[in-house]
Protein backbone atom coordinates (compact mmCIF):
# COMPACT_ATOMS: atom_id res chain seq x y z
CA UNK A 1 0.00 0.00 0.00
CA UNK A 2 1.27 3.59 -0.61
CA UNK A 3 1.71 5.97 1.94
CA UNK A 4 -1.59 8.49 2.44
CA UNK A 5 0.53 11.17 0.42
CA UNK A 6 0.91 9.47 -2.48
CA UNK A 7 -2.26 8.97 -2.75
CA UNK A 8 -3.38 12.39 -2.29
CA UNK A 9 -0.77 13.60 -4.61
CA UNK A 10 -2.68 11.36 -7.19
CA UNK A 11 -6.02 13.12 -6.47
CA UNK A 12 -4.22 16.58 -7.17
CA UNK A 13 -2.63 15.39 -10.23
CA UNK A 14 -6.21 14.61 -11.87
CA UNK A 15 -7.77 17.75 -10.51
CA UNK A 16 -5.34 20.07 -12.42
CA UNK A 17 -5.88 17.79 -15.76
CA UNK A 18 -9.74 18.03 -15.56
CA UNK A 19 -8.81 21.90 -15.38
CA UNK A 20 -6.59 22.08 -18.52
CA UNK A 21 -9.34 19.88 -20.71
CA UNK A 22 -11.53 21.65 -22.50
CA UNK A 23 -13.86 18.91 -23.20
CA UNK A 24 -16.82 18.02 -20.39
CA UNK A 25 -16.28 13.82 -20.97
CA UNK A 26 -12.78 14.39 -20.56
CA UNK A 27 -13.37 16.54 -17.36
CA UNK A 28 -15.87 14.45 -16.06
CA UNK A 29 -13.49 11.55 -16.24
CA UNK A 30 -10.74 13.31 -14.50
CA UNK A 31 -12.84 14.61 -11.48
CA UNK A 32 -14.50 10.86 -10.65
CA UNK A 33 -10.74 9.53 -10.84
CA UNK A 34 -9.37 12.30 -8.59
CA UNK A 35 -12.64 11.57 -6.17
CA UNK A 36 -11.56 7.92 -6.23
CA UNK A 37 -7.52 8.62 -5.67
CA UNK A 38 -9.22 10.65 -2.87
CA UNK A 39 -11.06 8.14 -1.26
CA UNK A 40 -8.23 5.69 -1.50
CA UNK A 41 -6.03 8.43 0.37
CA UNK A 42 -8.62 8.10 3.02
CA UNK A 43 -8.18 4.70 3.17
CA UNK A 44 -5.07 4.31 3.28
CA UNK A 45 -4.63 7.07 6.22
CA UNK A 46 -7.34 5.39 8.33
CA UNK A 47 -5.33 1.89 8.33
CA UNK A 48 -1.85 4.10 8.35
CA UNK A 49 -3.13 5.32 11.67
CA UNK A 50 -4.49 1.85 12.80
CA UNK A 51 -1.16 0.75 12.42
CA UNK A 52 0.27 3.37 14.34
CA UNK A 53 -2.12 2.81 17.62
CA UNK A 54 -1.71 -0.87 17.33
CA UNK A 55 2.57 -0.25 17.46
CA UNK A 56 2.27 2.20 19.76
CA UNK A 57 -0.07 -0.39 22.15
CA UNK A 58 2.67 -3.12 21.91
CA UNK A 59 5.95 -1.00 22.86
Amino acid sequence: MKHPEEYAQSAEQCLQQAKEHSTDEIRQARLTEAAIWAQLAQAAAAVYASNRREGGERA
